[in-house]
Order: structure tokens, then sequence, then C-alpha cells
């Protein structure tokens, strides 16, 4: 279930219809987001400040390929409320109980799901106002890990603190001037951290759960040459074979691992990236034409066919809203 935000001065909740703009949501973040599974976007981000705590609920309605690198003075701890689908955080299976951890070391690599609600708990230690309370986050370090991935805990615990997240987010949502107040923030920065101690505590540190297996690695590492690939521009490969030849590997190489990981075959994956470099430079292009010949689609009816299933509208309706408004 999605917590139940009401719009207050204090509360800041944005409605997004394109991945770039979600994306830049999460400032502290650095992500990029590419949109794999088809239809109109239909995303939201709200956000609560409260000392060292800043609560970013993110949800999104397409599958979503993301890569980002959280700031190093800071963690990100995302408690999902809703993931329904084919997910992997770094090639660990995502999960609605686990705990998805999005800072450490490498940056993060996240295929999150069309049904998908989640509450991050972005922290930053030097600000939270109480010593104890730091304390408590140093002793956290090893059940967190140094780098990104899914923590499988207990799921009554983790219901738990969903049920308490909830109950924080309802109130101060409906009565953000509680946040005036510097006892409020302490208590809100308490019970957030202390509740994520409740689940991890008693369970295997990081290092213990484990990592991907040799070959969700090797395949990861193939899906992301690749991405580096199609997204160099403005020497982007317009086929698999294309990529075949690149990377001196074989087309069932390429298959295998792209459905394993994202779930998708190589051909859809390369359409969609190249889709989505038409529609971000639909912002700057003198013509519709121009920037769908710049990623190499030269049949326009089956461009806009293809734009229309990806993103729910033809590229004329992007092109005229970027000409009159911006995205």
């Amino acid at each position: 279930m999605q917590p139940n935000f009401q719009t207050r001065a204090a509360v800041e909740i944005r409605r997004c219809r394109n991945i770039d703009e979600q994306a830049m949501l999460l400032d502290a973040w650095n992500q990029s987001y590419c949109q794999i599974s088809r239809g109109a976007f239909d995303g939201s981000v709200s956000s609560i400040a409260a000392g060292g705590v800043h609560v970013l609920v993110e949800r999104l309605n397409r599958t979503v390929y993301q890569r980002g690198h959280v700031a190093q003075s800071k963690l990100a701890i995302g408690i999902p409320f809703q993931l329904e689908g084919h997910a992997l955080l770094c090639g660990q299976t995502s999960h609605r109980d686990g705990v998805h951890v999005f800072s450490g070391d490498g940056g993060f690599e996240f295929l999150s799901p069309d049904k998908h609600v989640i509450v991050n708990l972005e922290i930053d230690p030097q600000a939270v106002t109480s010593s104890l309370v730091r304390s408590q986050l140093d002793e956290l370090a090893p059940f967190i890990g140094t780098r990104p991935g899914v923590l499988n805990v207990d799921p009554c615990r983790l219901d738990e603190l969903r049920a308490v997240l909830r109950q924080m987010l309802d109130t101060v949502a409906a009565t953000p001037t509680l946040l005036d107040d510097p006892g409020v923030v302490a208590a809100f920065e308490k019970s957030a951290i202390f509740g994520v101690a409740e689940v991890l505590q008693g369970m295997p540190n990081a290092e213990a759960q484990g990592t991907p297996d040799a070959r969700t690695v090797r395949h990861w590492q193939l899906v992301r040459t690749v991405r580096e690939l199609v997204e160099a521009s403005p020497d982007c490969p317009l086929s698999v074979a294309e990529l075949c030849a690149r990377l001196r590997a074989s087309r069932r190489t390429l298959q295998y691992a792209f459905e394993d990981t994202l779930g998708v075959n190589p051909s859809a994956y390369v359409r969609a990236v190249r889709l989505d470099h038409v529609r971000r430079e639909l912002r700057d292009a003198s013509s519709v034409s121009e920037a769908a010949t710049r990623w190499g689609f030269w049949h326009f009816g089956n461009f806009s066919n293809e734009y229309r299933e990806q993103f729910g509208e033809l590229p004329s309706e992007t092109f005229r809203r970027a000409k009159h408004r911006g995205f």
C-alpha cells in the first residue's frame, strides 16, 4: 500500500510525466533512468525532510533501469511498500521483504518493476541531532555493509517498520508545522533510525548475506557495457548485429544476459534507449525528423507508432509541449 500523503506546504509532492524529471528529484543520488516497459509514464516523489533524515517516497508505473551513486557522506536505505514483478538491485533479487541499500561503493544499478512504491530514507549522519542516534548508526554499519544490495530480513519486523513509517509520514503530512519543533524533529530521526535498527539487528551482517553468483555478475557486466555503448552519442549501435560485432559476443550470449537481468531481449532494450534519446533531444531539435534520424529512425510512420507505444503520446505532442512549456 502506498502511504496516504496529502499536499501541505511543508510536504513536497512532485508528480512526473517523464523519467528524467523524476530522476533529478533524488538529487543526492546522481541518477539516470531508462524506461524499459512501454506506455505513458506516471510517477511521483514525495519528500519530507526532518533534521538528518530525508524521506523520499518514490512511485513508478513503468519498468525502469536505474543507475546512480549516492553521495559518500550519506546513507540511502529503501523500504519497499509495493514491489511486484521482475526486479534486481546490483544483480540481487529485489523483493518486498528485503531492505534495499542504495548507498555504498561503486554506485548502484536497479531494475525496478511496473508496480513500485519505495520509502527511501536518505540519512546524513553528521546532521542527526542526537549523539545517541549517531552512535546507533555506527552500530548499524556492519549490517548495512559498504556496497549497495538487498538485505534479506524478517518479514514481520519489516511490516512493523512499514507501519511505523506510514504513521510518521501521514502525521507529518497532515500537520507539517510539527516539524517546526526541534523536539519533534529529533523524535522523527530517532523513530526512523531505531526503526531500521529493529529490523536489522540480529540478522546476518551484509557480508554474510552473500553476493550475486558469477553468472549474474557476468550478465550485469555485459548489460552495463551495452548501456555504455548505446548511450555514447552519436555513435550509438543501431542493431543487435552491430552490438555483437563490437563486443565480439554471440547473439545468444546477449540474449541470455538481457533476459536474465532486464527481462527483455537486447533488441527491445536498444530500441528503448534510442527512443529515450529521441525524447530528450526533442527539447532542442528543430524538428521531430531531425531528432528521429539522429538516432537511426528512418521510417517516420513506424517511428511514430513505436514512440507512442513506448511513451503514450506521439513524438509531435512531445515536441510541441517542449517548445511551449519545456518538459
